[in-house]
């Protein structure tokens, strides 16, 4: 019950879609089908006899039960219809007259019921009426030894056919009913194939079971990040907010006797966040009265100097060529400080894995409490598991319904490589009808990420 009822919250708009087109499939056929109308008349079918004895009427009475079985087949011969056809002008055939015209005896009756169909409610009772009446005639002449006896059958008429007011099909409610149902259906199964082969990140249980990693932070969808990337005391996002606030609480519980200083920022893909949750993370830390720093190691793309309003011409490429102190090149942002990239090098890979940013890294980790490495994504560039090695801790960025499993395990597989002590994945861009980022109540214990990879092969 539970995996249908996260099915329905996770494709909950594929069953919708679904039952929509169902129901108005069946609108649409109800509204393109002719109208059909069935009139009844009812027939009694009694045996003729002068004699009046028991042995007589008991006899008549077998030979009735056994003789009404057999009158239902005559409806649809010509004897009957073809008089009905030419009395009524139809204009029709036999065969196609026959279609619409039925007979039957209910069980342990002497009654015969008549049907007819008609797109026209008033025709389709004249159509019964004349059919009965015809049908008494064929009767009792068949059943005649010789056409000048007397039929042994009487047959009448006890219920004649009305008008019936409502069509027999469609039936609009019943319509309805079975487009929904069949929507539902379809749209179940749809939800479910799509979820077979949806390999995206979805919620913190997609991220454990896929890595084996602890979820650090759930960070919701903020409408207003355009405005306000990074949080401040009076941000309006309080949910929004306090997701980097608990990043930054798990962060210190990974080791509460040591935590982490330097902290790498990376993802899988571009455009998962990393930028913006390295930016909060530094503004949540400073928040606690930590002295922070937010170095931008994407040398390639960078993005935090426009992200923060910086200036961008001086930064870690200036530093690492020797043409600044790191001091030189610090901007101020809110209650933290930034290194922006500099200029954009030819080389960044080798300038990040040289022993002159390692330096820079450990400059910053003696002036400051925490400092927060932006870099690029690691399906791109290698750049990202170059710079791993001068930090204590790498925190991965993911973002919900985007970053599939096999780009997050093959971007993790990149930090291993490198023996880079994986802290655990952020959820980025969570939907706010999955409550996910709301979870936050378990936070798991300190241990490096070699440790979990050799819990997770011994699992496998």
């Amino acid at each position: 019950m539970l995996e249908f009822l996260t099915l329905l919250s996770r494709r909950w708009r594929v069953v919708t879609a679904f039952v929509i087109l169902g129901i108005a499939a069946a609108a649409v056929l109800t509204n393109q089908v002719q109208p059909s109308y069935r009139a009844q008349a009812q027939l009694f079918v009694a045996f003729a006899s002068s004699d009046d004895n028991a042995a007589s009427l008991s006899q008549g009475s077998l030979f009735t039960a056994n003789r009404v079985k057999s009158y239902p087949d005559l409806v649809n011969s010509p004897l009957v219809l073809d008089p009905v056809i030419a009395e009524l002008g139809l204009d029709v055939t036999t065969e196609e007259l026959a279609g619409r015209v039925s007979a039957e005896v209910p069980p342990n009756t002497v009654l015969i019921e008549v049907r007819a169909d008609d797109s026209s409610s008033a025709r389709a009772s004249e159509i019964a009426n004349a059919v009965a009446a015809n049908f008494i005639t064929v009767v009792e002449d068949l059943d005649r030894i010789r056409s000048s006896d007397p039929s042994p059958v009487r047959v009448s008429i006890t219920r004649p056919a009305t008008a019936p007011g409502s069509p027999r099909t469609p039936i609009p409610a019943l319509n309805i009913a079975v487009g929904l149902f069949a929507g539902l259906g379809l749209g179940l199964a749809a939800a479910a194939v799509r979820e077979a082969l949806d390999t995206t990140i979805k919620d913190e249980n997609d991220i454990e079971s896929a890595t084996g990693l602890p979820t650090l932070a759930a960070v919701p969808i903020n409408p207003d990040v355009g405005q306000t990337p990074v949080l401040t005391p009076a941000t309006a996002a309080p949910v929004w907010s306090e997701s980097y606030r608990k990043l930054r609480t798990n962060i210190s519980y990974l080791d509460p006797d040591n935590p982490p200083r330097t902290l790498l920022v990376t993802s899988a893909l571009a455009g998962d966040g990393k930028s913006i949750t390295a930016a909060n993370l530094a503004a949540s830390l400073a928040q606690s009265g930590r002295r922070t720093i937010l170095v931008e190691a994407d040398l390639r793309r960078p993005t935090l100097s426009k992200l923060l309003g910086l200036v961008p011409d001086v930064g870690v490429t200036t530093v690492v060529a020797g043409r600044a102190e790191a001091a030189e090149v610090t901007q101020r942002f809110g209650d933290f400080d930034v290194i922006t990239s500099g200029s954009i090098p030819p080389n960044p890979s080798e300038l990040l894995g040289s022993q002159a940013f390692r330096q820079i890294v450990q400059q910053l980790r003696e002036t400051y409490d925490n400092v927060v490495i932006d870099t690029p994504p690691l399906l791109a560039v290698t750049d990202a598991a170059v710079a791993a090695v001068a930090a204590d801790a790498v925190i991965l960025v993911t973002q919900a319904r985007r970053t599939k499993k096999p780009e997050l395990l093959k971007a993790l597989y990149g930090l291993r490589a490198v023996d880079a002590n994986v802290a655990g994945v952020v959820l980025n861009r969570v939907s706010g009808a999955s409550g996910s980022y709301y979870q936050y109540t378990s936070t798991r214990p300190a241990r490096t990420d070699r440790k979990r990879a050799r819990r997770s092969s011994a699992q496998g």
